[in-house]
């Protein structure tokens, strides 16, 4: 990732922090998966410089890395003409040369009563057993809570809402090989990582 832009949003008094933030975020998706590679993969990436997990939030800058190519062909300041009032987009600038901490974020889905339904819905038609047999054979599952912080999105593919939430790693590695999701997120199990300045 040679090159990136930072988009700050500039919440007011007719406008809170985390609506603006669903909305910008969205047409994000929206840009990256216009954009997705055949393989389904992304070629952008985006880092939250004032992430806080104690605070639980992904703060108001969100840094979407990609060469300069991609980057212009983006256009984000025509996606995001609506809210021209409230975010403030940079030009497009190079990563600097002497970056060294890495960061990697991430998509985290912890298991709720919901997902366990759904898994056992997957299970039955897959094993060719009953819904309820599923539901036994999870028994055992405890719900997970989570305090990590999140943004409310609507899916592409399925049209629902929901939070995804996102987990922050700091590293002194990072692999060029692994790609970005269409929310511009590491992928999991994967060790790319993006510069931390």
């Amino acid at each position: 990732m040679q090159a990136y832009i930072d988009i700050t949003l500039l919440p007011g008094d007719d406008i809170e922090q985390h609506f603006l933030l669903e909305k910008t975020f969205s047409q994000l998706h929206l840009a990256l998966v216009a954009h997705k590679k055949p393989e389904g993969h992304s070629p952008f990436a985006i880092a939250f410089p004032q992430y806080s997990d104690t605070r639980r939030t992904v703060g108001r800058k969100l840094r979407i890395f990609g060469d300069k190519k991609a980057l212009l062909q983006l256009d984000l300041k025509h996606r995001l003409n609506g809210f021209s009032d409230y975010v403030h987009i940079t030009t497009i600038r190079a990563v600097p040369d002497n970056v060294t901490s890495w960061v990697r974020f991430s998509r985290l889905q912890p298991k709720s009563r919901s997902s366990i339904q759904r898994l056992a819905h997957r299970a039955a038609s897959r094993e060719g057993i009953s819904v309820d047999e599923a539901m036994k054979q999870r028994s055992h599952f405890q719900p997970e809570c989570t305090k990590a912080p999140y943004i409310w999105v609507n899916s592409s593919s399925s049209g629902k809402r929901f939070r995804l939430f996102i987990t922050q790693e700091r590293t002194a590695y990072t692999d060029e090989t692994s790609t970005f999701t269409s929310y511009g997120l590491t992928r999991k199990g994967d060790n790319r990582a993006l510069p931390c300045f």
